[in-house]
């Protein structure tokens, strides 16, 4: 399976992504102490430790009572986690048992158990598109295995095939990871292959219930080979085009009714392969077949290539999406912000670039965001630096010495010197791109998009007349800045004025000012996400990381922190305060202390950390606190002191949790004056008392004797005196 897979929908809607930043938080407080369900990962975790700590203190005969239950809730736990994994892997990450409590447990029961990895392989990811949404599935190959990746927020935004190093909490063939940013490690960015002949075979497959032939060879190889490959020809200025050729058609072992694109594929080659075909020149394959109604896609692909399927209608606005994907690209979308034009409170409509051939239309240019990562424009895109007036070619026209497009700058993250910019394209009714003569202002004005260097899947086209109609202004048909408008972001500094536009170009002034300040929500992180295992009472502490996010206008600003317990705990920050410049970051220590009285949990604690220029800006995250009892063993003697001849009667109780421990195997030391030691061995009874005796001999020494008892993770002393 190659790298990200992309489902074209039989019929493309206008998804819609409401734009935000997520935050790693629980369900609150209120959830933390509630008593989780038996049957719960976090209800399951609890009763697993409790149970491995008395298997392990006890006995023998206790321990082979014991060991099929525990392996039955160890069993169970896995299971849960396995599917907690798709479904909430944040969840996974709190209930994950710390690596020196995992060690201590059972042999029996490691095999059940998660841990925690580190691991490089080839990072895959696989993307399905369907008219209501689509999703991501992500993968590491490494060189052994194939493992899913399941992220609790913000997954990686790399190009495919990179090659990555991944730190998270592995069960079965699964990998729970906290997020892309703070989990996957780029090792080597994949480079992509964007010039030249592609070398292409399409191979044409129906199936054995359906085995028939809705168009020729000669219709494939005109839409390929000629249609398709001539749309790339003027995309690219004559540097990518497609090569190859058709075979067919081939009725492969399958019914029409089930979709397995990779079945697909292996039946398709072993055909073609059977026929006499040599598909060792190529590096690209389509698999082309009549509309097989198991799947919802109408085209398939590989991003970063090399496969793709056609489930239908072989046309261009198929074909030519799908080879954009296995080029590399990701979809064009649109930006809907309603009449506004400053990126709040906006949405991200999937397929709502209407320009685009990535987006939602049949055979539009790929738009300037899109060729730069392609390499296509060359030299033709200009940085703008300055203010003035900058001359733009005509976008389809061939490479010339006017720029195609002009490029300017919003912002430069601080911490990865990454750059979201603003593209601006004259686009006219040439070639592929005669549909735009339809839009109503496109051909009097110029595009402007985003897109950003750190976002492979950042391009946006914005609405320059986002009043046109009624609100939201989802009709996209009138998106260009017109002759004599100005387009402003007064965060970045940046104003875009269409001065003039004609047959061989368009005059676009750009002034470039300094941003006003504008304040904005910092970054907070917290480590550890999940304290280690602590009996109640413990002081656990965390490191807390704040990000002043304000643009380079603003002068420093002074964070307030401020953390949240539940009731009876202790929470202290230190320093309370942190002043950061714009870009800039620090942490402050946490430290947390639980009430002695608190029970076997999950706790959430959350940070906060609040701009004190701009008290609206706050960001929250959480972090959990695990309380878990250790074995209590407490000791005492009938008597505290006794004569020579009586006997001793030493008793050690063991419990957990506060509840007795039964089959407990409890060891005894009794030190005489001088250093001599007497040991002896009990077991506990279903009280949690273990007893033994010791005869005090007319030779034994007067004076204070010392008794220890212990047990698995416990002790406890007391003495006596002989007269």
């Amino acid at each position: 399976m190659g790298p990200l897979l992309c489902r074209r929908p039989l019929f493309v809607g206008a998804a819609v992504f409401v734009l935000g930043a997520a935050l790693l938080v629980t369900a609150g407080l209120a959830r933390a102490q509630t008593p989780p369900s038996p049957g719960s990962a976090r209800g399951l975790t609890q009763s697993l430790v409790a149970l491995d700590a008395q298997y392990r203190a006890a006995g023998p005969a206790r321990r082979a009572q014991l060991v099929s239950h525990l392996l039955s809730v160890a069993a169970t736990r896995q299971q849960v986690l396995l599917s907690l994994v798709e479904s909430d892997p944040g969840e996974v990450l709190r209930v994950a048992l710390p690596a020196n409590l995992r060690a201590g447990m059972a042999s029996s029961i490691q095999s059940h158990l998660e841990k925690e990895v580190d691991l490089d392989g080839v990072l895959e990811v696989l993307h399905e598109d369907h008219a209501n949404g689509s999703r991501y599935f992500y993968f590491l190959e490494t060189r052994t295995e194939r493992l899913s990746l399941h992220f609790a927020t913000d997954p990686p935004g790399l190009p495919a095939r990179s090659h990555v190093r991944v730190r998270g909490v592995r069960v079965g063939q699964m990998l729970a990871l906290a997020s892309g940013t703070t989990s996957v490690q780029t090792l080597a960015a994949a480079l992509p292959n964007t010039f030249g002949a592609k070398s292409t075979v399409v191979l044409l497959v129906n199936f054995q219930n359906n085995p028939i032939q809705p168009y020729t060879v000669d219709y494939a190889r005109s839409v390929v080979f000629t249609t398709t490959s001539n749309f790339f020809m003027e995309n690219s200025s004559q540097q990518t085009w497609l090569t190859g050729n058709v075979y067919g058609w081939y009725t492969l072992p399958l019914s029409s009714t089930v979709c397995d694109g990779f079945q697909i594929r292996d039946y398709a080659k072993a055909a073609a392969t059977a026929a006499g075909v040599d598909l060792s020149p190529y590096s690209t394959f389509v698999y082309a077949f009549p509309t097989n109604s198991g799947c919802g896609y109408s085209g398939m692909a590989q991003i970063g290539g090399p496969n793709v399927w056609i489930n239908g209608n072989l046309e261009l606005n198929v074909v030519g999406h799908e080879l954009g994907h296995v080029l590399g690209l990701y979809h064009s979308h649109a930006l809907e912000c309603g009449a506004t034009t400053n990126g709040t409170n906006c949405s991200v409509w999937e397929y709502g670039d209407v320009l685009d051939i990535m987006g939602n239309t049949s055979a539009g240019h790929f738009n300037a965001f899109q060729k730069e990562r392609l390499g296509w424009l060359g030299g033709d895109v200009a940085t703008v630096g300055a203010n003035g007036v900058y001359t733009l070619d005509l976008y389809e026209a061939p490479l010339g010495v006017q720029p195609k497009a002009l490029k300017i700058v919003k912002s430069t993250d601080s911490t990865t010197g990454q750059k979201p910019w603003y593209f601006v394209e004259f686009r006219q009714a040439i070639g592929f791109d005669s549909f735009v003569a339809t839009k109503s202002n496109v051909l009097s004005g110029v595009v402007i998009h985003t897109g950003s260097d750190g976002d492979i899947n950042s391009s946006m086209l914005l609405d320059m007349t986002p009043v046109s109609s009624a609100l939201p202004d989802v009709d996209w048909n009138d998106p260009a800045l017109t002759v004599g408008r100005s387009f402003s972001d007064s965060t970045a500094g940046v104003t875009i004025t269409l001065t003039s536009a004609g047959s061989t170009g368009a005059a676009v002034s750009v002034s470039l000012a300094s941003p006003t300040c504008t304040h904005a929500n910092p970054t907070v992180t917290i480590s550890p996400s999940q304290s280690q295992w602590v009996p109640a009472g413990t002081a656990v502490t965390y490191t807390v990381s704040v990000t002043n996010q304000d643009n380079a206008s603003c002068t420093a600003s002074t964070f307030n922190l401020q953390a949240t317990a539940p009731a009876g705990w202790t929470s202290t920050f230190s320093p309370s305060t942190l002043t950061l410049s714009p870009g800039a970051s620090g942490s402050a220590s946490l430290q947390v202390t639980s009430s002695t009285s608190a029970a076997n949990a999950f706790y959430t604690i959350a940070a906060s950390a609040t701009n004190g220029a701009a008290q609206s800006e706050t960001s929250t995250v959480s972090a959990t606190y695990v309380v878990v009892a250790s074995m209590s063993v407490s000791v005492a003697t009938d008597k505290p002191s006794y004569a020579k001849t009586q006997t001793v009667t030493i008793t050690a109780v063991v419990s957990s949790a506060g509840s007795p421990v039964g089959g407990a195997s409890v060891s005894f030391n009794v030190t005489k004056p001088g250093g001599t030691v007497v040991a002896m061995t009990a077991t506990t009874g279903t009280n949690g008392a273990a007893v033994v005796t010791l005869r005090i001999k007319p030779k034994d020494p007067t004076g204070a004797y010392g008794v220890r008892a212990g047990a698995t993770s416990g002790s406890a002393t007391t003495n006596f005196m002989v007269q």
